[in-house]
């Protein structure tokens, strides 16, 4: 007598394949994670840098930086020119180290302007009306949008209006130079 072949029963085939989905998964959601973890660092790094490069220009120049085309009391981009002028003195680019500096994108060819880790525009405010110390710079964070999901998404450009920025940015997942008062 020939021996016979054991083969796969279709509640094995169906086991192994359910198996294989969940792990695949649970694997897609820890990276998913990991990624959202890794982009969240990179904006509270970017916003430390540029808190820092904000702070020696105030520090030397003895006034806050105001980016071309930003108005007071308003949220807006914080640019820098696209083009290097020969002289530094004076502008933020004197304190901006080049990794820094090519992390910005390119807007309208004349400035460039800073964006998080998830690749959205940082918001700047001066003066300032949460941090104290001059000016306000942050993310709206995973979610895209001012505080928490009642607020509007952020896009280069549209950026929130003064009310609601004053009402709801720093909240949620928002990651700010600034610690937001309850």
């Amino acid at each position: 007598m020939k021996p016979t072949k054991k083969l796969f029963t279709l509640v094995e085939i169906l086991t192994v394949a359910a198996i294989i989905a969940i792990l695949a998964g649970i694997s897609v959601g820890v990276l998913g994670l990991i990624s959202n973890k890794n982009a969240e660092a990179k904006t509270q790094a970017t916003i430390k840098a540029l808190e820092l490069a904000l702070g020696q220009f105030k520090t030397e120049n003895g006034h806050v930086y105001v980016p071309t085309g930003a108005s007071l009391n308003t949220p807006s981009l914080l640019t820098v020119p696209t083009t290097l002028p020969s002289n530094l003195n004076g502008t933020l680019l004197k304190y901006l180290d080049q990794k820094l500096l090519s992390s910005a994108s390119v807007v309208s060819g004349a400035n460039r302007y800073f964006v998080d880790g998830w690749g959205r525009p940082l918001i700047y405010r001066m003066p300032g009306k949460f941090n104290k110390t001059g000016f306000d710079l942050g993310s709206v964070g995973a979610d895209g949008k001012v505080g928490d999901a009642q607020g509007s998404e952020v896009t280069a450009s549209a950026l929130p209006s003064a009310s609601n920025y004053e009402s709801c940015f720093g909240q949620g997942d928002d990651i700010t130079n600034f610690l937001r008062p309850n």
